[in-house]
């Protein structure tokens, strides 16, 4: 009774054995290893694909940090493929190169499957192949090569280009400076062409000022741009000086000539300030402020008129 069961168990060790045999068997025949050459130069790439069916699969290919002799030059992520009769597969592709020369062997990559109840895993790997990788034959044909025709080389002259550059140059300056001494000489005719004294001109120009409506803000800049003007002219002549052109600060500098008392002189700087504001930042001052403004540069004019008459 006990040699039957020994035998018993004997045979269904072997059977077990032989279907776990042919369980990896037909799993190593779904598991594909597919390489589009192995005959490479140094540097050319390797395209390997493997593929698997879905079946089973617990775990897929690990790449190692590191292969003898080859290099991954890239690595897709594990795709899942569609078959007609319903069936999936895994696929990955995996770009590899290698810069020895030589007949190296690309290790095989393990893949698990689950096993059949109660069985641990199946752990499969893919092929291993051996990969032949050489320099670029050399030409054993010694031939002679022939010697390449003279290229004609085009010489462009720039001596032309040269002398038109200077014409063109030198119009651009006599052009500045035709604009320049004609802006001069007009600033200087409109100085001589009023024959009010410096003192009427500015207050007639002042009273012209009252006109402007402080509503409209097209007449409110105008009428703080004119009115610095005003205050330029008649400093500028009574000085004899071009002031058209300088500075809220020039100008503030200028009247130290003149001696008015500091407080006078605050009041034109604010007066100043607010034209340039009005002028440059688009800032619109209220009617009575506008008005102010105008006061403070009639009496600011009568003082120096006092000042420089004594």
């Amino acid at each position: 009774m006990t040699s039957k069961k020994n035998h018993w168990n004997v045979i269904r060790a072997g059977l077990t054995v032989c279907f776990s045999f042919c369980m990896q068997l037909v799993i190593c025949q779904t598991l594909q290893t597919i390489t589009d050459k192995k005959d490479i130069l140094i540097g050319e790439q390797i395209k390997l694909t493997i593929k698997s069916p879905m079946d089973g699969l617990t775990k897929w290919v690990v790449l190692p940090d590191s292969i003898p002799h080859f290099d991954i030059v890239e690595s897709t992520k594990p795709d899942t493929v569609n078959f007609k009769d319903d069936s999936k597969a895994i696929e990955q592709t995996i770009i590899i190169t290698s810069f020895d020369s030589g007949r190296w062997v690309f290790p095989a990559l393990p893949v698990q499957f689950a096993g059949t109840a109660g069985q641990a895993p199946q752990i499969v790997k893919t092929d291993s192949f051996y990969v032949n990788v050489s320099y670029a034959p050399a030409d054993s044909t010694n031939q002679l090569r022939d010697i390449k025709p003279i290229i004609k080389v085009t010489v462009f002259d720039f001596f032309w280009l040269y002398i038109s550059g200077g014409v063109l140059l030198l119009l651009l300056l006599i052009i500045l400076l035709y604009w320049f001494f004609k802006k001069k000489k007009k600033d200087a005719l409109v100085t001589a062409v009023s024959k009010l004294s410096p003192f009427d001109e500015a207050m007639q120009a002042l009273k012209d000022l009252t006109q402007f409506n402080l509503q409209d803000a097209a007449d409110i800049k105008l009428y703080h741009i004119k009115l610095a003007d005003i205050f330029k002219n008649y400093l500028g002549r009574k000085q004899g000086k071009n002031l058209f052109n300088k500075t809220t600060g020039d100008l503030l500098i200028s009247m130290k000539e003149v001696n008015l008392p500091p407080d006078n002189i605050s009041e034109l700087a604010t007066v100043l300030r607010s034209t340039d504001a009005v002028k440059f930042a688009k800032y619109l001052p209220l009617s009575n402020q506008s008005e102010d403004c105008l006061q403070k540069v009639k009496e600011t004019i009568e003082l120096t008129e006092r000042k420089t008459s004594n």
